[in-house]
């Protein structure tokens, strides 16, 4: 189903949304964006040069999360989401990064009732990259600024409207009062998506990455690539695709919660022993990409990347994963 609105008209859309559910889209901060329920449409910011800060995931795992609550011996469940809610304005590596992370969340004989409970409350409604930011790479890695993978509903601006392209049951309900899309703005559509996805460039070649990876495994290059790094976690925290956490008890509040852990801390992999197998930042940064670029392809046969450059926006340092994988490519042993 391809329907149409005047760009004008969304408020009233989103209004209308708003009676029947939650409605979250990129809202403006002091100097970024981010996801919050919105009060008042004119908070939106649907002009910025690319994704929001945090990534999708953390709508669906957040930062920090009671899973459970006890006192005097009574378990009282969290409950992760009451009612349904509208995502609005997801970029679509964001959504795609969800797929990936449903193989991890939701494989069949450990279910994680939180995420699911999430992921079937929502819809993801997709707005498409027209104007890429130069630290994307999605079509590198097999996406593209108008990847379809996860949404419910991709929109894409086109001659002042937007034009929404229903690709789930619940995407058509969402959008079924809508007028529908002209012939003539169709092909305006794919000739937007087309030019898009044209202007990104290869990153680098991906085909032989993962057993070149494997052969760096002991390396030199893993020191040298590693030097700049400050080990923040910057990286893995803003990532959509990561998902390491740490559970801990509160037992002054009672509480048992979740919080995002990152591979890149060197307390990480730390053993009751003593023994840490990862203790310099070169083992954890071949973690990292290993585990990006090898063995998500081991498992799912995906590499675990959408390409939404915010590791490369906003490091500390500017360390690229681009320039990492294209010198892991170029790599000679002296």
């Amino acid at each position: 189903m391809n329907v149409q609105i005047a760009k004008k008209d969304l408020p009233a859309l989103l209004q209308q949304w708003a009676q029947s559910a939650q409605v979250l889209a990129p809202v403006k901060k002091e100097n970024f964006t981010a996801f919050e329920v919105i009060a008042d449409v004119s908070e939106m910011d649907l002009e910025q040069a690319h994704n929001t800060r945090y990534p999708l995931k953390s709508l669906f795992l957040p930062q920090s999360e009671v899973l459970f609550r006890y006192q005097n011996g009574e378990y009282v469940p969290a409950v992760p989401q009451k009612g349904p809610r509208v995502i609005f304005g997801a970029r679509p590596c964001d959504a795609r990064a969800l797929t990936l992370l449903d193989t991890v969340f939701e494989e069949e004989g450990s279910q994680d009732p939180y995420w699911k409970a999430r992921r079937e409350a929502s819809t993801l409604v997709g707005m498409g990259c027209d104007q890429p930011c130069e630290s994307c790479f999605c079509t590198t890695v097999g996406s593209g600024p108008f990847d379809r993978s996860g949404l419910d509903v991709l929109v894409t601006p086109v001659d002042g409207v937007y034009a929404l392209e229903a690709l789930t049951e619940k995407g058509q309900k969402l959008v079924q009062s809508l007028q529908p899309l002209p012939a003539e703005t169709q092909k305006r559509v794919e000739e937007v998506q087309s030019r898009a996805a044209a202007e990104m460039k290869p990153a680098f070649e991906v085909k032989s990455i993962r057993d070149k990876l494997y052969g760096l495994f002991e390396s030199e290059y893993w020191q040298q690539v590693q030097q700049s790094c400050l080990g923040c976690g910057v990286c893995t925290y803003l990532c959509p695709t990561c998902f390491c956490f740490d559970i801990v008890d509160e037992t002054q509040r009672g509480e048992r919660v979740r919080n995002w852990d990152t591979c890149m801390f060197s307390v990480y992999s730390l053993e009751a022993s003593g023994h840490n197998p990862r203790p310099s930042r070169r083992e954890r940064t071949r973690q990292r990409l290993m585990h990006k670029y090898a063995y998500w392809l081991d498992h799912i046969d995906q590499i675990g990347c959408t390409g939404c450059g915010r590791c490369v926006r906003y490091c500390p340092v500017g360390l690229d994963i681009r320039d990492m994988i294209r010198r892991a490519q170029a790599w000679e042993e002296a």
